[in-house]
């Protein structure tokens, strides 16, 4: 479950969150993690661990059917343009990622997502 969302509003949540970075997506940019829970506006406490949980449940299902992973579109603010440690990791639990060269992984998922569009 992300953070204390119960069902309905995660799904609902993680629909919005999509069409937001499908927007992100055909505009060819990012969105950091802050910006992303304003945009769907995510409640608080811990608004940016919940909003990261869902994009990880967001990156389970795109790998699962085989789509771009969206979730690359979601920056840290202070990581240099790249998403947080905790993506990488996830990617690499999905078999997605060997662990080396984060920055390639992730350049290359961004252009999927700009072509993809």
């Amino acid at each position: 479950m992300a953070g204390n969302l119960g069902a309905e509003d995660r799904e609902r949540s993680l629909e919005t969150m999509a069409a937001v970075l499908d927007d992100i997506a055909l505009r060819g940019c990012t969105i950091t993690y802050l910006e992303l829970a304003d945009a769907i506006a995510m409640p608080g406490p811990q608004r940016i661990h919940r909003t990261t949980r869902l994009l990880e449940i967001l990156m389970k299902r795109d790998a699962e059917a085989g789509r771009p992973l969206r979730s690359a579109l979601a920056v840290s603010r202070v990581g240099g343009g790249l998403p947080a440690a905790g993506f990488f990791d996830r990617a690499r639990r999905l078999g997605l990622f060997d662990g080396r060269e984060p920055s390639r992984f992730h350049s290359e998922l961004l252009r999927q997502l700009y072509c993809s569009e």
